[in-house]
């Protein structure tokens, strides 16, 4: 394996550990929508996720950063086409952290409107980063070989709504409502966390929350599914290896359903985090050795090859992720272990044993 396959792979785990952290922050958004009967309930929720959730953006810098320097002309063309999207993304991501801070420091009556835009944003964020990381897959009207200067974009944002690129979308944002919904659920005591628990064991049609589990089934599945095939056929890739981690984030998301009906929270929880693993493993195994499919020819495809930098760019890199990354994961570790008490009673059951 050359040192830039080793950094796509790199990348891949990066936008795994930021879906996954971000993904139960915006599931919290969400459920403050479908889930809290007030505005004090929907204070209750945010505080779950008080400690943590600015921690948890790090890493899209930390992927963004390390994708422009290992692979400029993939970070170049996938914002040149996708620019408008990630133009709402930023503002929807902006005004989700303004909400955080005024809720509580504004007139109580607007305390609605900055709930609402954090239950906005939470929805979008999910839609837009599903569509734009599908839709490399899919495939965009790109050509001149990946070099750095010579690649162009001739599609325009209609380019960017096909059939899988949609269900990404969709299936990520499903995804992540069950992940919060399940975060909750270990984050929560008292009648609010009790409510959520049963709602989610319960198989009652007048209760939203267990209509989760079926989506994000459906949906979730389905992409995993599909990925190998739309890889065959769009990238020619061979249907095995991109098979392999599609079918372990299926088994994962059974589990988690099958965790949940028991009422196993903390397991279910844990299968989710797999299963978005699985999500974004089925999606690079099956863009690899390309990054960007180009609908105009193959050949046309931003690849690994023709899109890194240089080698000695690679290489200083290496060094300093190997150095600085486990740095982030062990201070992030600690935050969580330190912060993450359960609201109401008791601990999470990942953290740290009370020293009293």
């Amino acid at each position: 394996m050359s040192l830039a396959e080793l950094w796509f792979f790199v990348i891949a785990g990066l936008w795994s550990t930021y879906l996954v952290l971000e993904g139960f922050d915006f599931g919290v958004g969400m459920m403050m929508g479908v889930a809290a009967r007030n505005e004090d309930e929907r204070s209750e929720m945010i505080e779950t996720i008080a400690p943590v959730w600015d921690a948890n953006e790090v890493w899209l810098l930390v992927v963004g950063g390390l994708t422009f320097a290992s692979f400029p002309a993939w970070y170049g063309t996938w914002l040149e086409a996708a620019y408008l999207g990630l133009v709402v993304l930023i503002i929807a991501l902006l005004m989700r952290v303004v909400s955080f801070e005024w809720r509580g420091r504004v007139n109580p009556r607007w305390r609605g409107l900055w709930s609402g835009i954090n239950i906005g944003a939470s929805v979008a964020a999910p839609l837009i980063w599903g569509l734009v990381l599908s839709v490399l897959l899919a495939g965009l009207p790109v050509a001149g070989g990946g070099r750095v200067g010579e690649m162009r974009y001739f599609g325009d944002i209609l380019d960017f709504i096909t059939p899988y690129s949609v269900l990404g979308a969709l299936s990520l944002t499903a995804l992540f409502a069950f992940h919060g919904a399940l975060f909750l659920s270990l984050r929560l005591d008292g009648e609010l966390g009790e409510r959520i628990r049963q709602r989610i064991v319960k198989l009652d049609a007048r209760h939203l929350l267990p209509n989760l589990m079926l989506p994000a089934l459906l949906l979730g599945g389905g992409f995993l599914v599909a990925t190998p095939f739309v890889a065959q056929s769009v990238n020619e890739r061979s249907i095995l290896p991109v098979a392999i981690p599609a079918a372990l984030g299926l088994i994962a998301l059974i589990a988690a359903v099958v965790n949940a009906q028991r009422g196993q929270f903390a397991r279910a929880f844990i299968c989710t985090i797999i299963t978005i693993i699985g999500w974004v493993a089925t999606l690079f195994i099956g863009l690899f050795p390309r990054i960007i499919v180009s609908t105009i020819s193959l050949g046309d495809s931003v690849t690994i090859a023709n899109a890194q930098s240089s080698h000695y760019t690679l290489v200083v890199m290496t060094v300093a992720a190997v150095v600085m990354i486990p740095v982030i994961i062990l201070y992030q570790w600690w935050g969580f272990r330190t912060l993450m008490a359960r609201l109401g009673r008791g601990k999470m059951p990942w953290s740290a044993p009370d020293p009293s």
